[in-house]
């Protein structure tokens, strides 16, 4: 068989052996085979070191949480109120730097009056180029207007 095993495969051969199609491409494949072992001899190795590990005497037990205890129990933890001055302060000087930053980036005094004259200005143009009379160029369109509106009163006056 030239098909190895999958993922999938190798965990279910390990954990459980007895999947007829993982135990049939087991015993024709020697590399899954010899793989699956070591996988199984490794996972074997860890479950031992835990039951060591978790039949300890209770004396050793006990000895693990007095040590945790006494550690706790000592420990002092800073007072909430430093913890609040320091939000504290960091918020003041969040809102002092966006106030300083804001005041550097704006225009000064001078800057605005001559916006306001220029634009005073081009408001003094513009109302001047309404009323003045019109331009030449648009002189024969004025006498074609004038005509057509005569027209249009005659016939009314009919």
């Amino acid at each position: 068989m030239n098909d190895h095993l999958s993922e999938e495969s190798w965990a279910a051969a390990v954990l459980d052996p007895s999947d007829p199609a993982v135990a049939e491409h087991l015993q024709g494949c020697a590399e899954c085979r010899a793989e699956v072992s070591s996988f199984t001899e490794a996972i074997n190795a860890a479950r031992a070191v835990t039951l060591r590990a978790a039949e300890r005497p209770e004396s050793f037990w006990r000895a693990q949480r007095l040590a945790i205890t006494e550690r706790t129990v000592n420990r002092t933890f800073p007072s909430p109120w430093k913890r609040l001055a320091w939000v504290a302060a960091t918020v003041i000087l969040v809102v002092l730097s966006t106030t300083v930053v804001s005041r550097r980036n704006t225009p000064s005094l001078r800057t605005r009056t001559t916006r306001v004259e220029t634009d005073d200005a081009l408001l003094l143009s513009v109302q001047q180029s309404i009323q003045s009379d019109l331009p030449q160029a648009l002189e024969p369109a004025e006498l074609l207007t004038e005509e057509i509106n005569r027209a249009a009163v005659s016939r009314k006056s009919r």
